[in-house]
């Protein structure tokens, strides 16, 4: 019984301490796995916003140095890196029928806390006909 007496102090000052690392793993994780679900987010903004140029494209024929511009300011407010992407599409005018793409590639930079730093490399290819 004496023994007993003694280490009910003991449990007081270890369960906090447990729970408090409980806590930290588990919010590290979080934290990791919010990272590791970044790029998926970001290449849904950029598939997105192809999707809605190239019906842009399919009503004039190919996409315009003006539209061009409204695409990549679209992208620069969407919080992706200008200098990073790189955008492929048809500049001359298409005839009805004739085929028209718009291709989007993107370089994201993923910082994880343990692993590093690693480049993920994002390609959106969409291909329509003119409409026009």
């Amino acid at each position: 019984m004496v023994g007993l007496r003694n280490n009910k102090g003991n449990s007081i000052i270890t369960t906090p301490v447990i729970i408090a690392i409980g806590l930290l793993l588990v919010s590290s994780l979080i934290v990791f796995a919010v990272n590791i679900l970044t790029p998926y987010i970001w290449y849904e903004k950029l598939s997105s916003t192809c999707i809605k140029y190239v019906f842009v494209m399919e009503e004039y024929g190919y996409l315009t140095s003006v539209e061009k511009l409204n695409l990549e300011n679209e992208f620069k407010n969407q919080g992706f890196d200008i200098s990073n992407l790189k955008i492929l599409y048809t500049n001359k005018r298409q005839k009805y029928g004739e085929p028209i793409y718009l291709k989007i590639n993107y370089v994201y930079k993923l910082d994880l806390p343990i692993v590093g730093t690693r480049y993920i490399q994002m390609n959106v290819n969409r291909e329509s006909v003119s409409k026009r």
